[in-house]
């Protein structure tokens, strides 16, 4: 007795004779892979590209997303992949790509989109924060696996590689974690230390995975003293660490070429100072140089930390820091630093500028 082979098709059953009738030779029935070597092998494939080995559960689409970036050249105030990115544009690039999340674009601000995760707890996909010695953060990257992250690198303007946690230089920097809160799904997540309260308040215990802010504190309670104390509403989406560093020079005394808190500062020491100190953003001191550093906006387009200069003749009697509302703060020869609304002011305005990397 013959014996027949049947094959399925998505179309029915076709035996071998019938297949020859039509003119297919030597069929090969079709073999399914089995899904979980394919997933094994993605996971292997993006371990090496990423110098790690992955668990099996992280997300793909994010693995797949980061190596896209790998290479990218260091471009400061830049997200764009392939061409260039700074440390924020690569993680907010990342996040908007995968799960079309808006993070803040500072390194610095970006706290707020985050809950806090300890050390001991972090997964692929949490947030790194690393800061200097006086505690501003000034560097962001993505977490893998096994201590190593994600990030653009300005060394040697290498841009979009992979580092360890445990290297000397990072493992001194790093300064605290957090997972994006829409992504958050530990129980109670809402319950979780929120990092801006950590990176607010100042956290005396930089790096240590049991360090706690001692002030509980919300953002909400923060945004609403601000806006009291500056006499501005602000929207809450604003970088809190500016805020608090500009909050802190508030009645500074006017002193020419000087720029120390509390004791005296003139108005390019004073906005060159809050920068650098809140996001590590270095301007010139020089007015006309520190205008090169900026990007050209208009008064109807004006937003939190853009710089407005006015002029009197060769001088700028005033150069100071938009808040909200029409109002900027700058340092006045006889009050010091104060907050002053714009409509007030005597001279002209000569130019006004954003600074490209605090992109609200």
């Amino acid at each position: 007795m013959k014996k027949r082979i049947l094959l399925l098709t998505a179309c029915g059953l076709l035996t071998v004779s019938s297949m020859k009738a039509t003119g297919i030779e030597n069929p090969v029935p079709y073999v399914v892979s089995n899904p979980v070597e394919v997933l094994k092998n993605d996971y292997d494939t993006y371990g090496k590209k990423l110098g790690t080995t992955f668990k099996g559960t992280e997300d793909l689409k994010l693995l797949k997303e980061i190596v896209s970036w790998l290479g990218t050249p260091y471009k400061y105030a830049a997200s764009n992949k392939g061409k260039g990115t700074d440390c924020s544009g690569f993680v907010s690039g990342v996040f908007n790509n995968v799960y079309g999340i808006k993070l803040q674009r500072t390194s610095s601000s970006m706290v707020v989109n985050v809950n806090k995760v300890e050390r001991n707890e972090l997964e692929c996909g949490d947030i790194l924060f690393f800061a200097n010695d006086k505690g501003s953060i000034y560097h962001v990257a993505i977490y893998l696996a096994n201590d190593v992250f994600a990030h653009s690198a300005t060394s040697k303007n290498i841009g979009v590689k992979t580092d360890n946690l445990n290297s000397t230089y990072y493992k001194k920097a790093f300064y605290c974690a957090g997972r994006v809160k829409s992504l958050d799904k530990r129980s109670k997540a809402q319950d979780k230390d929120d990092v801006s309260n950590v990176v607010i308040n100042g956290d005396k215990n930089k790096g240590n995975s049991k360090g706690k802010a001692d002030n509980k504190t919300s953002v909400e309670d923060y945004y609403e003293t601000y806006s009291k104390d500056f006499g501005v509403k602000f929207k809450g989406s604003e970088d809190l660490t500016i805020l608090k560093e500009i909050h802190s020079w508030l009645g500074t005394p006017y002193k020419s070429g000087l720029a120390q808190k509390g004791v005296g500062v003139d108005a390019p020491g004073f906005v060159s100072t809050v920068f650098e100190n809140a996001c590590n953003v270095l301007l010139s001191r020089q007015p006309d140089k520190m205008k090169k550093n900026l990007t050209k906006t208009s008064k109807n387009k004006l937003k939190f930390g853009d710089v407005v200069f006015y002029k009197k003749g060769e001088s700028y009697p005033i150069i100071g820091i938009y808040l909200s509302d029409g109002k900027i703060v700058y340092p006045s020869i006889s009050k010091g630093v104060m907050v002053i609304d714009m409509k007030n002011v005597s001279f002209s305005i000569n130019y006004m500028g954003s600074i490209s990397a605090l992109n609200y």
